[in-house]
């Protein structure tokens, strides 16, 4: 009975913070991988080339691009980024390179020449490796795409892909707020360095995890955010996701300088817009769960989200408590150290006065350009 007071004291503290922190729930790679797919365009170009003796010759090439992607309907929409599927000038000057390699043209850089080019649009495949249990593509021929909207890499970066007459696809839900400074972010995709030293068709996507760094503005003053996930060429267009697995954004661009290196996912809201506005209809965070096998009894209720506690504040309670319990353990060895009197007057028989009585038990509560 000594210790009664100081554990309901601890109990009563502590109470709100195990009811208000949510439980930490690990990413479900196996749900999400089936989401995943390759991004595979072609483009087919004809440059024609100049030569010192006036005259010209048409040469053809096809540029390939390998990048990641993710289902983002559950009616085949395919959302990458918008670089994987535009002609930029990186493809441009890869188109020059391919022609002067093709046909052996020497004392040219195809960083420095300029010579007309016809380039039609891309043609688009999207698959799966057969490593990815239960995809609905996996290991099957490619299928072509369609490609319905992109932006260029300064306007969001963006692009929305559909495969005609798909029903079923695994959607991932993406998230309502951009990410906040030091967030936990993992970006997910399918890296060329993986699946040039390894099968590629047993290949799986791969999770890398960090933070996330600032963010900032393209120069068309959209915004995006910056991550300290290293994301290397095939995993452009992939998702990065936060804690709960739902998309903050796609994976956008790496820039390095020397030993730098900074790296780019898509703004959470600009994704949201760029899609809605082309006619996806995002799927209901209730629909994707980080851990399926906790489902509840009722599938239509959903059970509105808890706000996260701090962890540093979670400290600073938990020392209180400890602190608080200490202070009464060493109140109740005072108090049975005090001297008694002498004498000490007889009470009268009949009924205890209260502080003799038993205290009541507290109750059980209710319980490949690549990118």
């Amino acid at each position: 009975m000594k210790l009664i007071v100081p554990a309901v004291l601890a109990a009563l503290l502590s109470a709100p913070i195990l009811a208000a922190a949510p439980a930490a729930a690990d990413i479900d790679a196996d749900t999400i991988d089936k989401s995943i797919v390759w991004v595979d365009a072609a483009w087919s170009a004809s440059v024609q080339v100049p030569f010192k003796d006036g005259t010209t010759e048409t040469y053809r090439t096809t540029v390939y691009v390998y990048c990641t992607g993710w289902f983002v309907s559950d009616t085949g929409h395919v959302a990458t980024a918008g670089h994987c599927v535009d002609a930029d000038d990186g493809l441009r000057v890869n188109v020059y390179a391919n022609v002067i390699d093709e046909q052996r043209l020497s004392g040219v850089k195809a960083e420095n020449v300029d010579w007309p080019m016809t380039l039609g649009d891309p043609s688009i495949k999207i698959d799966q490796p057969s490593g990815i249990e239960g995809g609905v593509l996996s290991g099957k021929t490619a299928i072509t795409a369609q490609l319905i909207a992109k932006q260029g890499f300064e306007k969001g970066d963006n692009a929305l892909l559909r495969i005609a007459d798909m029903k079923g696809t695994p959607a991932l839900t993406i998230g309502s707020d951009a990410p906040k400074v030091r967030e936990k972010v993992t970006s997910i995709g399918f890296p060329d360095l993986v699946g040039s030293t390894s099968d590629v068709e047993r290949q799986k996507p791969s999770y890398r995890s960090g933070a996330v760094s600032s963010r900032s503005y393209s120069t068309q003053g959209v915004p995006r955010t910056e991550i300290d996930t290293d994301i290397t060429p095939g995993m452009s267009g992939g998702p990065s996701v936060n804690e709960a697995g739902q998309v903050i954004g796609i994976n956008s661009a790496y820039v390095y300088q020397g030993a730098g290196q900074a790296n780019y996912i898509t703004d959470t809201q600009t994704l949201r817009d760029f899609l809605t506005a082309n006619g996806v209809k995002l799927a209901d965070a209730a629909s994707q769960s980080a851990n399926p096998a906790a489902a509840v009894e009722n599938p239509s209720a959903v059970i509105p989200s808890q706000q996260e506690i701090p962890v540093w504040m979670i400290g600073i309670l938990a020392v209180l408590v400890l602190a608080l319990a200490a202070m009464a353990i060493l109140l109740v060895r005072a108090l049975r150290k005090q001297p008694r009197p002498a004498t000490v007057a007889s009470l009268p028989a009949g009924t205890p006065m209260p502080w003799m009585q038993e205290p009541s038990r507290p109750g059980d509560g209710p319980p490949r350009q690549n990118g």
